[in-house]
């Protein structure tokens, strides 16, 4: 891990980034305490990042578990015919 101010951060962005994508982590720091961290991420990580940080998606996908174990699933010709009923639903309708 290397650490960075502000400072070190501004006027050397490009090697900060570069030892990011190395695998170095790099933490930032401002007045001496950390405000920050730069860590490199492949192409295949950041979907995982993205949803592991996303409160909304995250609670949403809690919720519909919960529901599933309390109340079960349910057949996949239903939710076709679902799917189905809702897009007849929805023509003619301007979309946005």
């Amino acid at each position: 891990m290397k650490f960075a101010t502000v400072r070190n951060l501004k006027n050397q962005t490009s090697e900060m980034l570069r030892l990011a994508a190395k695998g170095t982590d790099v933490l930032i720091t401002s007045h001496g305490k950390p405000v920050a961290m730069l860590h490199g991420l492949g192409e295949e990580d950041v979907e995982d990042f993205v949803l592991s940080r996303h409160h909304g998606l995250r609670k949403s996908i809690e919720d519909a578990e919960r529901e599933y174990r309390k109340k079960g699933g349910i057949p996949l010709a239903e939710v076709v015919r679902r799917l189905k009923e809702k897009g007849r639903g929805s023509r003619g309708k301007a979309r946005r």
